[in-house]
């Protein structure tokens, strides 16, 4: 079965999942300096702790150009994301939005690439990354805020954006859920 429409792109593996953003995708606040308000997502509702984890590829050539976890909740929102930076270079970078954008730059990377790990205990979120899959899992942020007080479900999504550029994809490699929050977040 073949899907179109906007957003879509070819499958080159089974276990892969594509995401295409067009120019001006892109989720970030910034009142009076800069706000956009949407990306293409694959997403799910979520109920609970959880984990959830994937290998990202991004082909994208411009700042901002980037392929992500968004988690979506009543007060507010988060994405982890293999970003390019204003430098060229590739890192993991962190926004949460309560309305207001904080955004983290974290780890470099060296490619493109990166494996990326968010998991939820409660009100309290932990992100994780590795650039290869026989690496250990390294510690990038952790944070509370995104779900309302006692709030049960959530979005859980991969994404694509494309800021500054004409378009961006992101490649998904077999996404990973679990219904549980990681024993230990740090």
């Amino acid at each position: 079965m073949a899907v179109r429409g906007p957003g879509t792109a070819p499958v080159r593996r089974t276990a892969e999942l594509a995401v295409r953003a067009a120019r001006g995708a892109d989720l970030f606040s910034m009142p009076g300096a800069y706000e956009a308000g949407g990306v293409p997502l694959l997403s799910r509702t979520v109920t609970g702790d959880h984990t959830a984890w994937t290998r990202i590829t991004v082909d994208g050539h411009a700042f901002g150009d980037a392929g992500g976890i968004a988690v979506h909740g009543a007060d507010g929102w988060f994405k982890a994301c293999v970003e390019r930076t204003r430098a060229g270079g590739w890192a993991v970078v962190t926004v949460v939005s309560r309305p207001v954008s904080d955004e983290a730059l974290g780890p470099a990377l060296s490619g493109p690439r990166a494996d990326l790990l968010v998991t939820r205990e409660a009100a309290r979120h932990a992100v994780f990354c590795r650039e290869r899959p026989d690496e250990d899992w390294r510690f990038v942020r952790t944070f509370t805020g995104v779900a309302a007080d006692g709030e049960q479900d959530l979005r859980l999504g991969l994404f694509a954006q494309a800021p500054f550029s004409d378009a961006c994809t992101a490649a998904f490699t077999a996404p990973q859920y679990v219904p549980s929050a990681l024993p230990d977040r740090r």
